[in-house]
């Protein structure tokens, strides 16, 4: 039993909300023990709490399951999880740092949601899990195991990736892994601009070592903290990362600084291919390409659990239903006919996000949510945002502009 104190917010909707399939996530512990130079969640995750590390409470987490059984529903999270939205453990923070060799709480949670036989990503760059009592407790749930490495040379990595094992040593996680059964998946995350030959390697060895799919996301600069971090780091050919990025053309998301989807696009479709012809599902973790990836999950990974509902009344939703359609039209009548929360999801967004309840008017606060940022210019994401979206002059009875999906669907077929 951990003596750690517990936290509020270890299980949520998350704001991905907008682009995400699996939109719910559960973290262990409030703190991550890598060192990743790239990693935004260590300042952000802990902007707001209290001194010290905190722990999610198993207990409470199969308490909710036990009360949403007996038909008690009160927030939009128990919508969720009522649904069986897959539940993303290690969405903020990694559950297998050194933290759970002390603790044990993450072998907790896994506890709990075997025994619901819950869909279930894990995403983590440990290896306590190797160990039999995790192993056994794997072996009875309903999910993918998502193991992440760095697009990066080898001999980079231990700058990179601090704290976290070599890629050869991920490669053998991957075959114990599906010695046993378990569907797993790669994330390379981040690929280092110029390094994208070494990601492709990467992928061909995953798939030799089992893997089911790989995802791709290239570096995001989130703070001027990181890229201070990152302001030595070098191209393959020696230059300049942040430099080289620059001149590819940069773009401002939020906090973040990424490659514009122009300067991406290229890699993303070798990326795409090259899964394929290694026999592997595409992943497109680049949110603007997120449309891209193979199956109904958002990075790919997410619909390969069994008995899991995928989170469709978004953006991409709407996308994906569109490039299956005639006319190729990404009309926002389609997420109205979507299954959607009926409790609150402002709740759990930043205060700027949030509905009045004067404008609710008896619907969902999500749908409204929807429909204030579908035209653009309230937020980045609308339609638009994504690769291969283009707006028209159309707008159907209600107002809402009607956007044209045809570049995309020929770039995906």
């Amino acid at each position: 039993m951990s003596d750690l104190l517990t936290y509020k917010h270890s299980i949520s909707v998350t704001s991905q909300l907008y682009f995400c399939s699996a939109p719910i996530r559960i973290d262990s512990y409030d703190t991550c023990q890598f060192s990743c130079v790239y990693c935004f969640s260590r300042s952000r995750a802990r902007r707001a709490s209290l001194n010290g590390v905190h722990a999610a409470n198993a207990a409470s987490l199969q308490k909710r399951f036990h009360r949403i059984r007996e038909g008690v529903i009160q927030s939009a999270l128990d919508e969720f999880l009522l649904r069986r939205i897959p539940i993303q453990l290690g969405g903020l923070q990694d559950p297998f740092t050194p933290l759970e060799r002390e603790n044990g709480v993450t072998l907790q949670i896994l506890k709990v949601l075997a025994e619901e036989n819950y869909p279930t990503l894990i995403s983590t760059k440990g290896d306590i899990f190797l160990q039999d009592e995790y192993l056994d407790q794997l072996t009875k749930m309903n999910l993918v195991f998502r193991l992440s490495a760095s697009g990066v040379s080898e001999h980079l990595r231990p700058k990179i990736d601090r704290r976290a094992d070599s890629f050869p040593r991920v490669l053998e996680k991957i075959s114990i892994l599906r010695s046993t059964g378990i569907k797993v998946a790669l994330r390379i995350q981040p690929v280092i601009p110029s390094f994208e030959e070494v990601a492709l390697d990467m992928a061909s060895q995953a798939a030799n070592a089992g893997v089911h799919q790989v995802s791709f996301e290239y570096l995001k600069l989130p703070s001027e903290e990181i890229r201070h971090a990152m302001a030595g780091m070098k191209t393959s050919s020696g230059g300049n990362l942040i430099e080289w990025m620059s001149e590819l053309g940069l773009k401002k998301v939020g906090p973040d600084w990424s490659l514009k989807p122009a300067a991406k696009e290229p890699f993303v479709v070798r990326a795409r291919k090259h899964c394929h012809r290694l026999g592997i599902k595409f992943g497109a973790g680049d949110t603007e390409f997120i449309p891209w990836s193979d199956g109904n999950g958002c990075c790919g990974s997410s619909d390969l659990v069994l008995d899991g509902k995928q989170f469709d009344a978004n953006f991409v939703g709407a996308i994906r239903q569109a490039t299956a359609s005639p006319d190729k039209a990404v009309r926002f009548q389609s997420l109205a006919e979507r299954w959607i929360p009926t409790f609150s999801v402002g709740n759990y967004m930043d205060y700027r996000s949030r509905v009045p309840k004067a404008f609710v008017e008896g619907s969902s606060d999500w749908l409204v949510m929807l429909q204030r940022r579908w035209n653009g210019g309230k937020s980045p994401y609308s339609p638009a945002f994504f690769h291969g979206i283009s707006s028209t002059d159309e707008k159907d009875e209600l107002g809402f502009t009607v956007y044209d999906a045809k570049q995309l669907a020929a770039a995906l077929r």
